[in-house]
């Protein structure tokens, strides 16, 4: 795998994960140590709603990347 595609998921896991703490202490009846426990559909549209800004992004960014990669393969002539 290309050291940027490696780089680029590191990034947003640490984001992801970043903006997951951050809604964990926004939203305490949140059970997310608890083995087993499942958000109710309320929470996980509520999780949805407060990460889909930050997912579009990585989404266009993999995109992007991924744009690159395969323009940098055709130039070297790769399949």
């Amino acid at each position: 795998m290309d050291p940027r595609r490696i780089e680029l998921n590191r990034q947003h896991s640490r984001e992801m994960g970043g903006l997951f703490s951050a809604f964990l202490d926004a939203h305490p009846d949140v059970e997310s140590e608890v083995d087993g426990a499942d958000m109710t559909a309320e929470q996980d549209a509520a999780w949805r709603a407060y990460s889909g800004e930050l997912l579009r992004r990585h989404q266009a960014e993999r995109e992007a990347l991924a744009c690159v990669l395969e323009a940098e393969q055709r130039r070297r002539g790769a399949p």
